[in-house]
């Protein structure tokens, strides 16, 4: 499995764009709309940083797949916030086994194992 061309974004996410619901529907209920366009603005942001990541040969990796130390370790110079959650850019030559275990899991459990980034 290439870890290099697998991205955390749904391939989806732009195919309910919220951005015009509420001129459709004005009485949609604002915290709904307020919950669909965070999610929506999350995985937007995120977009943009895994693409920037890459660009500099990196991948992105969530905060709950990096070992303690090497979390300490890298948190100066390649840590990344992204709409209040953590990510690493990593090379995938860096990563230790049990990491690429934990972020395989992490692609499985959230459907995200499909995704790949168009090059």
């Amino acid at each position: 499995m290439n870890l290099e061309n697998l991205s955390l974004i749904p391939d989806n996410y732009k195919d309910r764009d919220p951005r015009n619901l509420l001129y459709h529907f004005p009485s949609m209920p604002k915290v709904k709309f307020a919950k669909l366009m965070n999610k929506f603005y999350y995985f937007k942001a995120l977009e943009a940083v895994e693409e920037a990541a890459r660009k500099n040969g990196f991948i992105l990796v969530p905060f709950q797949c990096m070992h303690w130390k090497r979390k300490k370790d890298y948190a100066l110079d390649r840590k990344v916030k992204c709409c209040g959650r953590s990510f690493f850019m990593m090379k995938v030559s860096e990563l230790t086994s049990s990491e690429k275990n934990k972020l395989i899991a992490f692609l499985e459990e959230n459907d995200l194992l499909g995704n790949v980034v168009a090059s």
